[in-house]
């Protein structure tokens, strides 16, 4: 059996490292997709995350604007996050893994390799956004973090 984690910020990207995911496994395996719902500060502009605009517009949040996600949010976040992993489990149905969701709190990367550590997650197979070097400056690379710090392989996938 093997544990394959997919890490997910409902991007096309994620989702395009989801199905290479599902490729790599079969019966007896387990796929887990975590999404980490990061509460520090964020810049829409400048991180050009499609699940913080997902997130944004379903809060009813002035888009396009630099924010602290108040913890009054946190609650609605994490809804939303868990409607949208039950959709994608969902739609995994032709998947002959065991299908499980997860939602962490805190830097992405940190959490990602966190969950991997504790969990024995044999593969991490995760999405990276080749974004410019300055969100990269800013904040460094999700992918790039992971790879460092996890203590598993790990799969990264490029939308094309």
């Amino acid at each position: 059996m093997r544990h394959v984690l997919v890490p997910t910020d409902f991007s096309e990207t994620a989702s395009a490292a989801l199905e290479h995911a599902v490729r790599l496994t079969g019966e007896g395996d387990k796929l887990t997709l975590l999404h980490a719902v990061f509460t520090e500060r964020l810049t829409e502009e400048l991180l050009g995350l499609d699940a913080l605009e997902y997130l944004t517009r379903s809060m009813d949040l002035p888009p396009g604007t630099s924010h602290y996600v108040p913890s009054n949010y946190v609650a609605k976040i994490r809804e939303v996050a868990e409607t949208k992993l039950a959709e994608i489990a969902a739609g995994l149905t032709p998947s002959k893994a065991e299908v499980a969701t997860v939602i962490v709190e805190g830097r992405p990367s940190r959490q990602i390799v966190d969950y991997a550590s504790k969990n024995a997650v044999d593969l991490i197979v995760m999405g990276t956004h080749g974004r410019g070097p300055v969100a990269k400056a800013f904040l460094g690379s999700v992918a790039e973090n992971v790879v460092r710090h996890a203590e598993c392989p790990v799969l990264l996938v490029r939308n094309k």
